[in-house]
């Protein structure tokens, strides 16, 4: 029944390649009339909201940044103290994660994670410190951002069934949690959209971590593509196969709109070891260039046949960020000019034919903002889920496969040995 070369490949590659062969994505098919869809980036590692719009030559719909619960610490230690003080040091973080100062005078909306990330030197973490008081200040701080005419997307805790959060594996904590945060949003900040989110790895039948379709507003997933290794082009149903469960599971079954929260291709550099094989590399081996990684990710989300597979699918998050992971690991678009001219090549057809949909100055925003989420999500509607994300780290990714030629050639010894 088997044949002794697949034993030799990681499971995960095997499992992906029959996942692809399925074909989600039909060539040609096109989404519902009406359909937009919404980019978003997050930009914790350099810029602004109004240099990214220059570099991009469009307004992003969204800015994606993240924020901590309980806000203050200090030393080690988390401050239980006046509301004043809190906000002393949420003005001295970074300028992605105070949206008053942002700068591109657009009604791009606010899509804030929120990471339960504190460990205390008792070794309290997480969930422990998720107070109602936290809570409190966070649901009125993230309302009075929609003083600046921006709508509010709050992404909770997200990627709660990976081991890399401080919150994850208790989904029992997690559900009870999200509810009392939910109640608590609901009577101080009605009107900013819940986003659950967990790491698209969670297996069909772990229900464990759904706190129930009234407690949420709109479902998401993170997903990255990684060669762990080895840079090469994506297959286009790539991202299809790795958001299905979430989407299908969460999103269509309960007709709610769906984000893809944070994105992206790793381009890797450097030496390094993977994950799933063990293997050590004095130096990537790259079948392509960044560029053509790049180009082939997003390709995977911005076509007509993904909008077509995935209608209530609304927005997805880059994730414009550089840092050392398994390898020095590259998820940006817009660092470089090739990478940039290839990844805009990608957007313009789409935004060509008509499906995309972009921030608007603040002073044309009308009263129904184009970045409105309807609860409810029909297909056909045209309203939009504009949201953006936020952080992601590559441990997250272990399933994220390497190149789509070897994955074309596992699924072909699949059908023959199977």
């Amino acid at each position: 029944m088997f044949n002794s070369a697949l034993l030799a490949l990681p499971t995960v590659w095997i499992l992906a390649s029959l996942v692809h062969a399925q074909g989600l994505l039909t060539p040609g098919a096109t989404p519902p009339a009406g359909f937009k869809f919404e980019l978003g980036i997050w930009f914790a590692d350099y810029g602004t909201p109004a240099s990214f719009n220059k570099e991009f030559g469009r307004n992003f719909a969204s800015f994606q940044a993240a924020q901590s619960i309980p806000y203050g610490v200090e030393n080690g230690k988390v401050i239980h103290g006046p509301e004043e003080q809190e906000n002393q040091v949420l003005a001295a973080q970074r300028l992605d994660n105070v949206p008053s100062s942002w700068d591109d005078s657009t009604n791009a909306s606010v899509f804030m994670t929120i990471y339960a990330d504190y460990l205390a030197p008792n070794g309290s973490r997480g969930l422990e410190f998720v107070s109602d008081v936290a809570i409190t200040r966070l649901a009125t701080r993230l309302d009075s951002y929609r003083s600046t005419g921006r709508d509010v997307y709050m992404r909770w805790l997200p990627e709660m069934n990976g081991e890399w959060m401080l919150y994850g594996k208790q989904p029992q904590q997690y559900v009870e949690t999200w509810r009392r945060m939910h109640a608590i949003f609901k009577r101080l900040a009605p009107k900013v959209q819940i986003v659950w989110s967990p790491n698209f790895d969670l297996p069909v039948a772990d229900r464990s971590y759904w706190p129930g379709v009234e407690y949420v507003d709109i479902v998401g997933t993170s997903t990255y593509w990684k060669g762990f290794g080895y840079n090469s082009a994506i297959a286009v149903d790539y991202v299809a196969s790795e958001i299905a469960n979430v989407y299908n599971t969460y999103a269509k079954a309960n007709n709610l709109p769906f984000i893809i929260s944070e994105a992206s291709g790793a381009w890797e550099q450097g030496p390094g070891r993977s994950p799933i094989t063990g293997a050590t590399f004095n130096a990537t081996i790259d079948n392509v260039t960044q560029a053509e990684l790049q180009r082939s990710f997003w390709a995977g989300i911005l076509n007509p046949s993904f909008f077509a597979a995935f209608p209530l699918c609304r927005a997805a998050y880059i994730f414009e960020v550089a840092k050392q992971e398994e390898f020095f690991t590259d998820f940006r678009v817009l660092n470089n000019t090739a990478v940039a001219t290839a990844f805009k090549g990608v957007v313009d057809a789409v935004d060509s034919a008509g499906y995309m949909r972009w921030a608007t100055p603040a002073s044309k925003t009308s009263s129904a903002t184009s970045t409105a989420v309807a609860t409810s999500a029909a297909p056909t509607t045209s309203a939009v889920a504009s949201v953006v994300s936020t952080t992601t780290t590559s441990s997250k990714s272990a399933a994220h496969l390497a190149s789509a030629g070897m994955l074309g050639f596992v699924a072909a010894l699949m059908m023959t040995f199977f």
